[in-house]
């Protein structure tokens, strides 16, 4: 009986100890921290630094979310929530690519340039992480 009860001990502390490491292992895996990691957001692309849009927009758009235009450097994105975030130096230059690239978002600016007039807000899905209230956007989606 003393050779079965030895066994029996020594899984039973080794169960224990097993079980103390996954124990310990969950409880001390760091925490996410706000604002870090990569995240994804749909929203419309607008110029981040004109505030007043002119007679051109009117009422179209909420003040200070003036649409894209041939002379946009910065740009920023309107969420559906009504937030906005403007992008870093490298998203401005990722954004004016993606936007030179899209048939649709192209078409979109020249009207606007054309016309004076927007037709129809160019949307974009973006991922990037947020910090403080700069997206640094890894890419750029014009839908």
């Amino acid at each position: 009986m003393a050779p079965t009860t030895s066994i029996t001990r020594f899984f039973i502390a080794t169960s224990i100890a097993v079980l103390s490491v996954y124990a310990q292992a969950g409880s001390s895996a760091p925490q996410q921290t706000v604002g870090s990691g990569v995240h994804a957001w749909n929203g419309t692309l607008i110029d981040a630094t004109r505030t007043d849009c002119g007679p051109e927009v009117g009422r179209s758009v909420p003040a200070g979310t003036c649409p894209v235009s041939m002379q946009t450097k910065e740009f920023g994105l309107r969420l559906a929530d009504g937030k906005f975030v403007k992008f870093d130096e490298g998203g401005n230059a990722k954004a004016l690519y993606a936007l030179r690239r899209s048939r649709r978002g192209a078409v979109t600016v020249f009207e606007y340039w054309k016309t004076g007039t927007t037709s129809r807000p160019v949307r974009a899905h973006v991922t990037g992480t947020l910090t403080s209230d700069t997206l640094n956007l890894d890419s750029i989606k014009i839908e």
